[in-house]
């Protein structure tokens, strides 16, 4: 493992307006890199896992290829130790993953899957195969070290991510529509939890373009945090059946603008739809040292939303929103005050995963130069002001 001597800190430079810098309290909470993992390896990698207690790291390589997806284990010292492939015509195919793989083991990981829960040592063997009870095909999946399962107890916390044939259009959806699944890998059921609060902004009759609500969530030793999709609410629950809400923390994120619902719903609208891409959104959230860490776009404000849904926009207009407008890091106090708000410095905004206490992230690599290894960082919080 990589040990830097010396350990730096992020100084958070907030690269916007005084608006934005008034937002934040006097006394700043700071990213900080405390530990790093470079791994060599030339290509496109994505970290689907990594396990401090093994020492082990799952990424895999999703580039379009005739043979597959190559599955691929590395230590913390950056060595690569094996890789192989399991979404290919065999006996012992995963099919199609519908989550990141996980680590769940001293030696092995789990593939939650069209053809089950299926469990594999770090070699490439099987180890067991339990079918999905009631299974049907989701409506999507998004693969990476921030999108992950969490486990509690042997079952593991998951986003539901719906179903191709779901209407929502419909009026009932929401009232009827589960947010997340409690999945038990010893008998392939998945049970439906978390309905949408009674006050949630999901919850007052409005339509919303698909995913809008699509949870992330960080569990604690007695806590569950939810935030849904663009709502710029954390909701507290207990990390046990039935899974009661507890609290709910209201957070202002500086200049954070997203679509609060329509009357209608119209898919093939662009001024419905269109805000898929214009609206703001929470991406991650963790609560790590009695602080939570928020990733989030922002969202175009009125004037750029309205000038996205123009006709005459191209690719010089898009291009300069990329710039304007790009993912953040926020920091907030346990009652949800922002303490730092910040673009951090070569880190990959989306992938905090926490594992055995620890934060972790990916580097973010130069698109400018094509880099023959990544990078993996672990990140501490540290204090700065009165």
């Amino acid at each position: 493992m990589s040990r830097p001597i010396l350990f730096f800190v992020i100084f958070i430079t907030l690269l916007s307006c005084d608006k934005k810098e008034n937002s934040v309290t006097d006394v700043q909470v700071l990213f900080e890199k405390v530990d790093s993992i470079q791994i060599n390896y030339l290509g496109s990698p994505t970290v689907h896992d990594l396990d401090p207690l093994s020492q082990r790291v799952v990424f895999m390589e999703h580039s379009l290829s005739d043979s597959g997806h190559e599955i691929f284990i590395a230590d913390f010292d950056g060595n690569i130790l094996s890789s192989f492939i399991k979404d290919g015509d065999t006996r012992d195919t995963y099919g199609h993953i519908m989550a990141p793989l996980a680590i769940d083991g001293e030696n092995s990981f789990m593939a939650y899957s069209f053809n089950g829960f299926i469990h594999y040592d770090f070699d490439g063997n099987l180890i067991s195969r339990v079918k999905i009870v009631d299974f049907f095909n989701p409506g999507g999946r998004i693969l990476g070290m921030g999108y992950g399962m969490e486990k509690w107890e042997g079952k593991y916390f998951y986003v539901n991510r719906g179903s191709k044939n779901a209407d929502y259009g419909d009026k009932d959806f929401f009232d009827e529509y589960h947010t997340m699944y409690l999945l038990d890998p010893s008998t392939g059921i998945r049970e439906s939890i978390i309905p949408f609060p009674e006050n949630s902004l999901f919850m007052k009759g409005n339509f919303f373009f698909s995913r809008a609500w699509e949870p992330v969530f960080h569990i604690s030793e007695s806590k569950l945090y939810i935030v849904f999709g663009l709502e710029p609410v954390i909701y507290i629950y207990e990390n046990q059946a039935p899974f009661n809400l507890i609290s709910s923390i209201p957070i202002e994120l500086p200049d954070y603008h997203y679509f609060k619902g329509s009357e209608k719903y119209n898919n093939e609208d662009v001024r419905f739809f269109g805000h898929r891409v214009t609206s703001g959104k929470i991406s991650n959230i963790k609560y790590v040292d009695n602080y939570f860490v928020l990733s989030y776009f922002p969202g175009f404000d009125a004037a750029d939303t309205e000038m996205s849904i123009s006709t005459n926009t191209g690719p010089d207009f898009w291009n300069a929103m990329r710039k304007k407008y790009t993912t953040r890091i926020a920091i907030l106090d346990s009652q949800g005050k922002v303490l730092n708000d910040f673009v951090p410095e070569g880190l990959s905004e989306t992938s905090m995963k926490v594992k055995n206490g620890e934060l972790w992230m990916m580097g973010k690599p130069n698109g400018e130069v094509e880099l023959d290894y990544f990078q993996l960082f672990k990140v501490g919080l540290t204090t700065k002001g009165p």
